[in-house]
């Protein structure tokens, strides 16, 4: 398999993004997914698309920019609420990247 590009993004790219960042490390470790993680804030996504062209966009605010690259929104992280759900929507974007399924 190949390594995915993941940003997670909350409103200033420090707390609720590393929440986010370390459940999403702790999934692709999980599932044996090779990956490289940045976070940022939502005004800096726009700029950050071009510069690490992410496979998928986990965001705790809503992002303005346009894009075809898939957003998952992350607030189960920080609340438990359907976590199951968003980490199979996750892995199965992540997948689907890589070919595997």
């Amino acid at each position: 398999m190949g390594k995915v590009k993941i940003m997670c993004v909350c409103g200033t790219g420090i707390a609720t993004s590393t929440v986010v960042h370390n459940g999403v490390a702790n999934m692709c470790k999980k599932n044996n997914i090779e990956y490289e993680i940045i976070q940022c804030k939502s005004l800096e996504v726009k700029s950050k698309l071009n510069t690490f062209s992410p496979d998928l966009i986990v965001s705790t605010t809503t992002i303005s920019t346009t894009t075809t690259i898939p957003i998952i929104s992350g607030i189960a992280f920080l609340s438990g609420v359907g976590l199951e759900k968003v980490e199979e929507q996750i892995i199965t974007a992540l997948k689907q990247t890589l070919g595997v399924i």
